[in-house]
C-alpha cells in the first residue's frame, strides 16, 4: 500500500511539473541579412507594438474631423467608427 501511494504521489508530481513550467507565448520576430558588405539583424516584439498603437489610437482620431468623446474628467478621446461614446 505504501507503495501504491508513493508511485501516485511521484506520478502526479510528474504530470504536473510541465503545467508549472510551462514558458509564457511571446511574439518576438527575429531577422537577419548579410552581405558582402554589410550585416543587418535585430528582433521585434510584434504584440507589444501591436499593443502600444492600439492604446495610441485612443489620442488621435481614426478619421479626419472626428468629434471626441470625453471622460468625466473632460479628457478627450476616440473610438473606432460606429462604436459609441
Amino acid at each position: 500500500m505504501k507503495k501504491l501511494a508513493a508511485v501516485l504521489v511521484m506520478a502526479s508530481g510528474m504530470a504536473l511539473a510541465p503545467v508549472v513550467a510551462m514558458p509564457v507565448a511571446q511574439a518576438d520576430v527575429c531577422a537577419a541579412a548579410g552581405g558582402r558588405h554589410f550585416s543587418v539583424g535585430g528582433c521585434t516584439n510584434v504584440a507589444g507594438d501591436a499593443a502600444a498603437v492600439a492604446i495610441a489610437s485612443q489620442d488621435y482620431p481614426y478619421v479626419p474631423n472626428e468629434i471626441p468623446c470625453y471622460t468625466v474628467q473632460g479628457t478627450p478621446y476616440y473610438t473606432p467608427p460606429g462604436q459609441p461614446c
